[in-house]
């Protein structure tokens, strides 16, 4: 979710590094297939009353696959497919006839080929590599982007990384096509302001009834707490990712995309945790047969973290659709 330290860059910086990624997906990866639920979705999903956690997850494939304009597609790219969901989706609800995804996970490609749908291609590759056989007509990128541009504190370069994944969309995709994506997003004045300002408050209004003084010390100490649980995150759950901003994405793809429609779902993302959550305890005892009761602990403990943080609107659940110019 949070990645606060530096990292070293080159002019060819790939994103996350294969280590980190079989850390994520790989390794603590045994846990979260506990806790996802039966389509394997590890992204916010898209809620409405009285839904579960797989049908919000469904509801938030079918978003994603009317966004990109891909029902009846030819051929669709999903960048970071995870275990594959929104490929089979794609082929069976959608009507796409081919569905490329793209993971540099191992266990991930590996669960993909082992169920062997139909039409629905695995690649373990970095999008930086990719050389598709022909053009797609329409591209998804469901929180992917959180790891293209490392831990880097430099804007100029986190938009650097972020035009370079654009440019190559913009290659990839047939005149008109569209890319859909999600990821979750700082606030627009970026990570540092994010986490340590207070949270937004009526006017007049005091946090717990205190003195204005009390007030001030208070959100002094919890932005430093917020700092440190972000370090923790990063360092435990999701080393060498960065959340970027939408004016970050928008700036990387001028020229190249127009953005017909943008969306702020912080309550998705609320409600999405808070689910997690609940089985990520519930499965507890279990994981530690798994992954070791520490690794747990530091999911967990970075859950509960996202979720104050979204509750606070630190960051939120961006969703964006980007129209080849």
């Amino acid at each position: 979710m949070i990645a606060l330290i530096g990292s070293r860059r080159t002019s060819e910086y790939k994103g996350t590094s294969s280590e980190a990624i079989l850390h994520q997906y790989d390794f603590l990866g045994e846990f979260y297939r506990l806790t996802l639920g039966p389509e394997l979705v590890y992204s916010y999903a898209m809620w409405e009353d009285g839904d579960t956690l797989e049908s919000a997850q469904i509801r938030k494939l079918d978003h994603h696959a009317q966004a990109a304009r891909a029902t009846g597609a030819a051929r669709v790219l999903d960048v970071g497919c995870g275990w594959g969901s929104l490929m089979q989706r794609l082929v069976e609800n959608h009507d796409v006839g081919h569905a490329v995804g793209l993971t540099m996970s191992p266990g991930q490609a590996a669960w993909i080929r082992q169920k062997g749908w139909p039409n629905c291609e695995i690649l373990a590759e970095n999008w930086f590599d990719h050389q598709p056989d022909a053009p797609y007509d329409a591209i998804i990128a469901i929180e992917a982007i959180e790891h293209f541009a490392g831990t880097t504190m430099l804007r100029r370069k986190r938009v650097a990384s972020y035009r370079t994944f654009f440019e190559r969309c913009h290659t990839w995709l047939r005149p008109g096509g569209r890319v859909s994506l999600q990821a979750n997003a700082w606030n627009s004045g970026g990570w540092f302001t994010s986490l340590v300002l207070p949270p937004r408050r009526p006017a007049g209004q005091t946090a717990n009834g205190g003195s204005r003084m009390r007030t001030a010390l208070k959100d002094v100490r919890d932005g430093f707490d917020n700092i440190r649980e972000g370090m923790h995150a990063s360092r435990k759950v999701f080393p060498e990712v960065f959340l970027p901003t939408r004016g970050e994405l928008t700036e990387a793809a001028r020229g190249l995309f127009r953005i017909p429609e943008v969306r702020s779902d912080p309550d998705d993302g609320v409600k999405t945790v808070a689910s997690w959550l609940e089985r990520a305890q519930a499965n507890r005892a279990r994981g530690a047969e798994l992954i070791g009761d520490d690794a747990v602990a530091d999911i967990i403990r970075e859950q509960r973290t996202a979720l104050k943080f979204l509750r606070e609107r630190r960051y939120t659940a961006l969703r964006m659709v980007f129209e080849k110019v």
